[in-house]
């Protein structure tokens, strides 16, 4: 596998890590039925591809539950986006959402934790 190849695959798989934390700290807050919930503030991990990344962002279930719309759209601090692998979509003061392009965006659907297909572990 190309060196580029190798660190994108790299990178795609340490998001996707990222992302599946955040699901379980969704699965953990208040129920998203309740509309006065949807607008509270939670802290979620930013999702970007560095191994030893532990940056918080804040923002409403809502605003994340817009984010997993897309499984190629991820939640990174800002300056964490590496835009050789992504675009970004939104830039906000605390966060940046960006969607994954090409090879990393298939990872990111293949290992998306919404998907009803099987993981790649």
């Amino acid at each position: 596998m190309p060196v580029d190849a190798a660190r994108d695959e790299r990178r795609a798989r340490n998001e996707a890590l990222f992302r599946e934390v955040n699901e379980r700290i969704e699965e953990l807050s208040p129920d998203s039925a309740d509309e006065s919930e949807q607008e509270a503030s939670i802290e979620f991990v930013c999702e970007c591809s560095r191994a030893d990344c532990t940056e918080l962002i804040e923002m409403t279930l809502r605003q994340y539950e817009s984010v997993r719309s897309d499984p190629r759209r991820f939640l990174v601090v800002p300056g964490h986006e590496h835009t050789d692998t992504a675009r970004v979509l939104e830039r906000d003061s605390g966060f940046s959402v960006i969607e994954k392009l090409g090879a990393a965006g298939e990872i990111a659907v293949e290992r998306d934790p919404r998907s009803s297909g099987d993981q790649a572990n």
